[in-house]
């Protein structure tokens, strides 16, 4: 039987009874359905941490221990050349800020210049930091989309050129630039400040905090945390325990497993309909075969070979399953798209998508294959050994 009279065959079969097919192929739609929704929604949430979160910047490094001045930058960047920049960040504050109709608190951060690059931090307007405003220790700010919201009215409000007044001595800020980030970012309830301006008008330190690295392209950022730990360790002749470094690739490869981990129980969970799908795929074609027993011996004695026989069965049990799975990619998409549309409104300022990729439609396409396989080769065999001779006695 050749490939066009096979596809006939086994399109004729199905429409020949649409509702009992339909109704046959829905545990595969619910299946295929629940894990591409699941999945979607996984990926999504991967993605929105990762770009909110800021994991995006996998090349950057966390440094931690004994306060660090801008000397210990330049010895500590000559020390690994590996890095590329360092970046400064003097403490995390609790401030009150104020307009003429608004007094709240927000965190403040002192940081450098390059702050913003080595993080990944991008700016929905304005622009950062300068040399000049560093040595002039400029009372500049670059604050959050929520603390936009507090002080000017809006997430969007256009505040650049706008003052507000911070600290106890209430003194006079200027906004230069607003960063883009939901609520779900670290950045979106912060007021960033000059370094120098923080240490000078605020905390009287001239350290810094928090040290973040961002290595060269091709680095391998895991060496280069070791490296930066034993630097530190013999540069301030202290115990490994009291400095750390950490990578973001650190942090994205443990929550890929995290997420990977909840992706695996769900799916396995959801593939219990594809189970019970492929039981009904088997009953389905069971009965068909005891319907179609005096076409199958008309066949048989008409030439058909049992592989004929086989592959017919096999092709329309295989047919049931991609279009199970067809319907199982449309529905599940659109769940995937309702559901994320459902968590951005119920959760304010927060935008999130079901990231729908290639890989689901390809493996959804492949389960089906299997399924129709597996539980479609019984009842083609059982048709293929049917006795021509009894077949057309059959009543």
């Amino acid at each position: 039987m050749g490939i066009r009279d096979l596809l006939h065959e086994t399109w004729t079969s199905i429409s020949a009874n649409k509702g009992r097919s339909f109704l046959t192929i829905l545990g595969i739609v619910i299946g295929i359905s629940s894990v591409i929704a699941m999945t979607s929604l996984i990926a999504g949430m991967r993605n929105m941490l990762v770009g909110e979160l800021g994991f995006s910047q996998a090349r950057m490094i966390m440094i931690g221990g004994p306060p660090m001045n801008d000397t210990d930058l330049e010895a500590l960047k000559k020390g690994i050349p590996e890095y590329e920049e360092l970046a400064g960040m003097n403490g995390y504050y609790y401030m009150p800020v104020s307009t003429s109709k608004v007094q709240t608190e927000c965190l403040m951060a002192g940081v450098t210049n390059n702050y913003l690059g080595v993080s990944g931090i991008s700016l929905q307007s304005g622009r950062g930091f300068t040399d000049e405003e560093q040595r002039q220790l400029a009372r500049v700010a670059i604050i959050g989309r929520g603390i936009n919201q507090e002080l000017f009215g809006s997430e969007d409000a256009e505040s650049v050129g706008s003052t507000f007044k911070m600290g106890d001595n209430q003194e006079t800020y200027q906004v230069i630039g607003i960063v883009s980030g939901d609520a779900i970012s670290s950045q979106y309830s912060i007021v960033f400040i000059p370094s120098l301006t923080a240490q000078k008008r605020i905390s009287g330190w001239d350290y810094y905090d928090q040290i973040f690295g961002f290595v060269y392209e091709g680095s391998d950022v895991y060496e280069v945390c070791d490296k930066t730990v034993d630097f530190l360790v013999t540069y301030y002749n202290t115990e490994g325990d009291y400095v750390y470094a950490q990578s973001m690739q650190e942090m994205i490869d443990q929550m890929n497993v995290v997420m990977a981990g909840f992706s695996a129980i769900l799916t396995a969970i959801a593939s219990i309909s594809l189970f019970v799908g492929g039981i009904g795929i088997m009953n389905m074609m069971l009965t068909t075969v005891s319907e179609r027993t005096r076409e199958i011996g008309l066949r048989r004695s008409l030439g058909a070979r049992t592989s004929d026989i086989t592959q017919q069965f096999l092709a329309e049990s295989i047919a049931l399953c991609l279009f199970g799975g067809l319907f199982g990619l449309i529905f599940g998409f659109l769940g995937a798209s309702i559901l994320a549309a459902l968590i951005s409104l119920f959760i304010q300022d927060v935008t999130f998508r079901a990231a729908i990729g290639l890989d689901s439609v390809v493996i959804a396409v492949i389960v089906c294959v299997v399924i129709g396989l597996a539980f479609g080769y019984y009842p083609a065999r059982r048709a293929a050994k049917l006795d021509p001779v009894e077949s057309l006695r059959y009543q």
